[in-house]
This record gives structure tokens, C-alpha cells and sequence, in this order.
């Protein structure tokens, strides 16, 4: 997630990729912009031209719904379909669980981006395999539920390099755009991944099972073709041990530095993990809601806000320190639930609290990602594995605080829900802005340029 005319800034934002050093020999090992020439493929330059003064920030938001669309399917579309074919709901939550495994430990396998080919082309292969395997899975429903989740685990381990690949491109964005190509991403990624598996399930209702996968292909593919007008320098050719040894490096490199640690405490915190999102259909009848309202408020329309909510927080990563905006994010999150907690349980309740809530998700995650470019700065041979890594940590929230929100229903119903995220959400709020501020005196206040270093 370059501005075609960024102009040169001198912005107190709070940035990670310059850290605060006090010895030379420190320094010379983590100032990754400005590696040593001739060293094992480091004289490449670390961003190229043309990516620079042609990537604009709003291309990273068509890129991000074939990855949103790839999950759609599996979570959206495939369970209303399965149900209609009479499997249970409880088969179906199985089928789900298994298929979803690899959005939490694809970064496993993410360093294929970072080897050979270019990443436009990882997220051309990504989604046409990731859609033909989503389209094999409804062909399946008819034959065999084992085969259709080991179709659906295949889509999803593929759709999961469109991240990667995606993560790594946004790296070499200028760091004054990156807050609104993270705000793009996001919305391509939340709205257009519910929207498009809205739009998936009106198709289910009126086509038969072959022209339904078909539509899926098409869905994702469609957008992935946006990834042709990425310009970026093809990957030189080079031998596989001394590429291996560079991507470690590089990686080993983010792992070492405080702001990577730092960058963990944040993105392992249960703020902005909007968790509610993956609990709020079912819980229509708690508010009296409709079920019309319920398709709307949790499907399509709260996509939609979340979109509008990502574009708000990508306009404000841009503009202020984006630790303090994730725990403003928290902050927001804790305030609608609070009132879906102890308003009066009513449909109207259940549409403006959602609403109020999407709108602070779709923030959340898109400061999410400026925060995680922000702790990478400028990777040339690690940065889709890196980027993977720490979005696969920030996943861990999202587990855990559905989890313990469960735990809240149990025993409040669904007061009990919402004061148990409300609390999680404001309590580390307050805790991740008193860590931002002692971080802001910490570390030295520059916004980084990015560096093009010339071919020896």
C-alpha cells in the first residue's frame, strides 16, 4: 500500500522504520535502507522507480477484494448454500473452522512471495487457483462434504498469499500515503469481500449449483486483474541459497528490533479486534431485530461502514501517530459497545449500535495495517513474509476475544457480551496510548524517506 506527486514532508507522526540508536555498530546493523553494496544480492535497490511515481494508493482497494472475497466464500456464501442442501449447522461450523486454519498460519508458507516471481503475478496465481478451488467446492456439496472442505482449505491457503503478496507491494509505498493505501486495502478487503459474498448468496437463490461457481471464479478474478497495472521491477534471476540467506536476514533483521516487539504488544492486544463482527448475526433475536435488518445490518451494510469506517482511519494514519489511533480505534470500538450493551434491547439498538461499531472496525483494521508497514519500513527480501507474520499475530485477538465474548453470553447474555469487548477494548486502550506516548519520547520523530540505492 506511492503517491504519483508525494511531496516531501517533515511530519511529526511518530515513525518506526528510523529507530533511536546509540553506537555505531548498532546502527550499521539495523539501518536496513542503506545496506553495504555487493553483499549478497543487498545492492539491489530496496525500491524501484516506477512503483514509486505509478502506485497509486486506491489500486491497493481493488486488490484487496479478491483476497476479502476468497474468505466470503468460505464464510458467507458456502454456509447458506450448505444449509439449504440440508447439512447441519453444526457440520457446517466444522467445515468452516477446518477450511479457515490457514489465514492463521499462512505465514508458514508466505515467503514464496518473496522468492522469484514478481508479486503481481503471486496475486494473479493466488486468485485464479484460490477461485477455481472455491468454484470445485460448491460442485462438490452434492458428492462429498470431506472433499468439499479440503477444497475450501486449499482455496483459503492460496487466497491467503493475495495478503502476502499485497503486503509486500505496500511496503514500497512512500510512507506519507501508506496510512491511506492501508484505508483503501482495508475497504477493498472488508466492503468488498461482504458485498461481494452478499451478492454471492442472491446468485445461490436464483442459479443452479455449476453457474454459482462459475460467478465465484469471476468474483475473484475479476478484481485480481488490477494487479496488471502494478508496475514493478521483475525479481532478478538469482541462485536459490544466496536468495534464502537474504530473505532470513532481512526477516531476522524485523525480528531483532524493538519496533517489531513494540509493534507485537499492539497487535496482540484484544483493541480493535472487533470481535462482535463474527457474533452479531445471531444476535438479532437478543435486540427484537428483524430478520431483514439482521441480512443488512451484519452482511452488506455494515461491509459497507466498515469500508467508509477504513477509508476515515487510512485519511487519519496520515495525519497523526498511528499508535495513538489504534488505541483510539479501541476507544470507539469500547463506545458502541457499551451502548449495545445497556441501551434498551431493541432493533433500533441492535442497527445504530452495529452501525456505530462496523464504522470503528473498518478503522481499526485499516490503522491495523499502516501500523504493521510502519514497523516493517523498507524490506526489500522479507517483506511478504514479514507482513504476513505480523497479520497473522494480529488474527490472534480476533480468536480470543470470540472466545471470551462467548464466555461474557454465557453468563450476561448479551449485556454480558458487550461489557466483557467494551472493557477489553477500553481498558487496552488506555494502556496502548500510555505506551505510544512513552514510545513517542523513545524514538526519534522523522518520517523516512524512501531510499533508492543505485546497481553497483
Amino acid at each position: 500500500m506511492p503517491d504519483r506527486s508525494a511531496p516531501k514532508t517533515t511530519s511529526k507522526v511518530l515513525s518506526f522504520d528510523r529507530v533511536f540508536v546509540t553506537n555505531v555498530h548498532h546502527a550499521s546493523r539495523i539501518l536496513e535502507r542503506r545496506p553495504a553494496l555487493g553483499n549478497s544480492g543487498y545492492n539491489e535497490p530496496l525500491a524501484d522507480e516506477p512503483a514509486l511515481k505509478h502506485n497509486s494508493p486506491w489500486l491497493f482497494g481493488i486488490l484487496g477484494i479478491p483476497n476479502g472475497l476468497s474468505n466470503a466464500i468460505i464464510v458467507i456464501l458456502m454456509p447458506y448454500v450448505l444449509r439449504k442442501q440440508g447439512v447441519s449447522v453444526d457440520r457446517i461450523a466444522e467445515i468452516v473452522a477446518l477450511a479457515s486454519i490457514p489465514n492463521v498460519w499462512y505465514f508458514l508458507y508466505s515467503p514464496v512471495v518473496d522468492l522469484g516471481l514478481r508479486r503481481r503475478t503471486w496475486i494473479l496465481l493466488s486468485a485464479s487457483t484460490a477461485g477455481l478451488c472455491s468454484a470445485l467446492a460448491i460442485l462438490l456439496i452434492p458428492a462429498s462434504l470431506p472433499a468439499v472442505t479440503v477444497t475450501l482449505f486449499t482455496a483459503a491457503a492460496l487466497g491467503s498469499v493475495i495478503s502476502s503478496a499485497n503486503g509486500a507491494l505496500l511496503t514500497f509505498l512512500q510512507p506519507s500515503v501508506r496510512g491511506r493505501a492501508s484505508g483503501w486495502y482495508q475497504a477493498g478487503n472488508l466492503g468488498g469481500g461482504t458485498a461481494g459474498g452478499g451478492l454471492a448468496i442472491w446468485l445461490a437463490d436464483r442459479v443452479s449449483l455449476p453457474l454459482l461457481a462459475v460467478a465465484s471464479i469471476v468474483l475473484i478474478v475479476l478484481p485480481a486483474t488490477a494487479a496488471l497495472l502494478i508496475e514493478e521491477r521483475p525479481a532478478p534471476h538469482r541462485a536459490l541459497l544466496p536468495l534464502f540467506a537474504d530473505l532470513f536476514r532481512d526477516l531476522g533483521e524485523v525480528l531483532r528490533s524493538r519496533r517489531a516487539w513494540l509493534g507485537l504488544v499492539f497487535f496482540l492486544s484484544p483493541v480493535s479486534s472487533a470481535a462482535v463482527s463474527n457474533l452479531i448475526s445471531g444476535l438479532g433475536p437478543d435486540y427484537h431485530a428483524p430478520a431483514n435488518e439482521v441480512m443488512w445490518i451484519s452482511g452488506i451494510g455494515g461491509g459497507l461502514l466498515s469500508a467508509l469506517g477504513s477509508f476515515v482511519g487510512g485519511f487519519v494514519c496520515d495525519r497523526m501517530n498511528r499508535m495513538i489511533a489504534y488505541a483510539f480505534a479501541g476507544g470507539l470500538s469500547a463506545v458502541f459497545a457499551i451502548y449495545l450493551a445497556f441501551a434498551t434491547s431493541t432493533a433500533w439498538t441492535y442497527g445504530l449500535g452495529y452501525s456505530g461499531y462496523a464504522i470503528a472496525a473498518g478503522f481499526g483494521y485499516a490503522v491495523f495495517t499502516a501500523l504493521v508497514l510502519e514497523v516493517l519500513g523498507q524490506r526489500r527480501h522479507a517483506a511478504g513474509t514479514a507482513y504476513s507474520l505480523f497479520v497473522a499475530s494480529g488474527n490472534l485477538p480476533i480468536l480470543y476475544m470470540t472466545w471470551l465474548d462467548g464466555v461474557g453470553y454465557r453468563h450476561g447474555a448479551v449485556k454480558g457480551l458487550m461489557t466483557v469487548d467494551a472493557v477489553a477494548n477500553g481498558a487496552g486502550a488506555l494502556v496502548l496510548l500510555a505506551i505510544a506516548r512513552y514510545a513517542q519520547r523513545c524514538w526519534k520523530q522523522t518520517e523516512p524517506e524512501i531510499v533508492t540505492v543505485p546497481r553497483a
